[in-house]
């Protein structure tokens, strides 16, 4: 397991590498964010769910990982508000971290991570929770954005619809819409098209990864684990949050597998959007952006070990 691990995260560090020589410029990153969300991830998961064989247990195994983690994520959300009054994070602060602190990479990483070490199944799962995810993001994450603004905004219908559409056009839902489709068809696939679907999909894992690392370049290690919100931001998004729903999820009469990525959704490192977020709502982006480098970096402990505990829990 290590091994498979090893792998992800050496690819990891050749981004940060490629960085830091400036082979990678932010031109090449954007461009190479934009072939993954848009192309890459969207053709793995046409060609993973799409040969799926569809029956009931499979659906009903989506449905409940997706009730299930959005319950939790909303359970996160009053947790990372208890704890930030708690210590009293200021307040130009405190929406960014608690939104840092419960919104993971559940995509980048968690897609490939779940794909490697869960199969299809569990690749399936985790886009349930990614779904689950994007859907707190465009309601409970939009709201905690705007928590400092004078004027709030109210929620009319046509906002609430306007977030709605925003969901749907995910190139990951609509992505998995078409594989659901195709495998409640009966998964065929011209062997043309199903090969094209695989050889980008196959790259979506190794480029992911290179991105990951080559954002990691923008921080010093050093500094950021001298600010203790930083580092409290990112035990509370690595350690205590999995291990509340890890508690939770194991008295739940639900299947193993969807207990263990219920659990390892959460447990990924801050979510880029949280950033992009941030600094489209005017908010401290910087905060975000250290949470989500020290979580990142402290994953590549935390995620394998996370990994041997729930196979040996429930596996």
């Amino acid at each position: 397991m290590y091994g498979k691990y090893f792998v992800l995260f050496a690819i990891l560090f050749t981004g940060w590498f490629l960085r830091k020589i400036n082979f990678i410029d932010d031109k090449m990153n954007r461009s190479m964010n934009k072939l993954i969300v848009y192309f890459a991830y969207p053709c793995m998961i046409v060609h993973n769910i799409g040969s799926l064989d569809m029956n009931s247990r499979i659906l009903t195994q989506f449905l409940t990982a997706f009730v299930i983690s959005l319950a939790f994520f909303y359970l996160y959300g009053a947790v990372t508000y208890g704890y930030s009054r708690l210590r009293r994070f200021p307040a130009e602060d405190s929406n960014v971290l608690e939104f840092a602190m419960a919104a993971p990479n559940d995509g980048f990483m968690g897609f490939p991570v779940a794909l490697l070490f869960f199969g299809e199944t569990g690749l399936l799962l985790m886009l349930a929770h990614n779904a689950a995810m994007n859907f707190f993001m465009f309601t409970y994450g939009t709201k905690l954005m705007r928590r400092n603004f004078q004027g709030r905004r109210k929620a009319t219908p046509r906002a609430l619809m306007k977030a709605a559409l925003k969901l749907l056009m995910n190139p990951n839902i609509l992505a998995l819409l078409i594989g659901f489709g195709i495998s409640l068809c009966g998964g065929f696939i011209p062997e043309a098209v199903d090969e094209y679907l695989l050889y980008l999909g196959n790259v979506s894992t190794p480029m992911a990864m290179i991105f990951i690392g080559s954002t990691l370049t923008k921080c010093r290690f050093i500094d950021i684990i001298k600010e203790i919100r930083t580092v409290e931001a990112s035990l509370m998004k690595l350690v205590w949050l999995p291990l509340i729903t890890l508690v939770l999820v194991f008295f739940l009469p639900v299947e193993p597998l969807t207990k263990c990525i219920v659990v390892l959704g959460i447990s990924f490192p801050t979510g880029a959007t949280v950033s992009m977020l941030a600094e489209q709502e005017g908010q401290n982006e910087a905060a975000a952006s250290k949470v989500l480098f020290l979580s990142t970096v402290v994953s590549i402990a935390t995620i394998p070990g996370m990994i041997n505990l729930l196979t040996f829990l429930f596996m």
